[in-house]
């Protein structure tokens, strides 16, 4: 008998995740873009978006405030 998941959990840092994708999407950046933000390449950058739980703090703030991401949104985005 095949195993289902009734009930859906929130992957860790996927609201973070939503909150940088979607602002990424509105400025219109591009994983280049990203990635001179964090310093590092747009390789990294697309897979520190996927994964934000990834993210260092100095790499979180430089990245929100080139996406002109306000602070209360990120603060509200982060869960521990």
């Amino acid at each position: 008998m095949p195993k289902t998941n009734l009930c859906r959990r929130e992957v860790p840092h996927a609201q973070l995740g939503r909150l940088l994708a979607g602002a990424a999407t509105v400025q219109g950046a591009d994983a280049e873009r990203i990635g001179r933000a964090i310093g590092k390449c747009g390789k990294t950058a697309r897979e520190r978006i996927r994964h934000p739980g990834d993210l260092t703090v100095s790499e979180l703030t430089r990245l929100a405030k080139d996406l002109e991401i306000p602070i209360d949104e990120l603060r509200a985005a982060i869960r521990y």
